[in-house]
């Protein structure tokens, strides 16, 4: 079985999101640990403006919020939404005074051979290895507990 990091990797050509509050990252709500989120109130993001730039880049359906982290405009949530909320939650998120979706990915597989996975000098995963066995047959989204807070994968 074939797994795929999901993320973008056009974030040098395209538009990116910040957290708009230092308050809200550090209260937890964005957590991407694997565990549902519970939001009181809709949190912000904002469009990432290079400094000394004009012009912004151009934003795309599927933004990158930060590693682990993807944000779905309404386009995206209409094509995708349906088959991503089988695996986590989507999350209203205000994006400069629109309504995006903050993609939660709460389908948690323990899959990582910790023993075959290239590893940085510090201990963490530079490349991974997968259990086969332990992938399921049917096309998902899941993390790893291992890299929760940084990846997304596809089967």
């Amino acid at each position: 079985m074939k797994v795929w990091e999901l993320k973008n990797d056009r974030i040098n050509d395209v538009a990116r999101l910040v957290f708009a509050s230092d308050e809200e990252l550090a209260s937890g709500m964005f957590d991407g640990d694997g565990r549902p989120l519970d939001w009181k109130t809709r949190p912000h993001a904002n469009v990432f403006v290079e400094p000394r730039k004009k012009k912004t880049k151009p934003r795309v359906d599927i933004s990158l919020l930060s590693a682990g982290y993807l944000v779905l405009n309404a386009r995206a949530r209409a094509a995708l939404g349906e088959f991503l909320s089988q695996f986590g939650q989507l999350l209203e998120l205000d994006v400069d005074g629109e309504i995006e979706w903050f993609y939660n990915v709460t389908n948690v597989i323990d899959c990582i051979d910790l023993q075959s996975s290239v590893l940085r000098p510090e201990g963490s995963i530079a490349k991974e290895a997968f259990h086969a066995d332990r992938i399921p047959a049917d096309p998902m989204i899941f993390k790893d507990p291992r890299t929760a807070r940084t990846r997304i994968y596809v089967n």
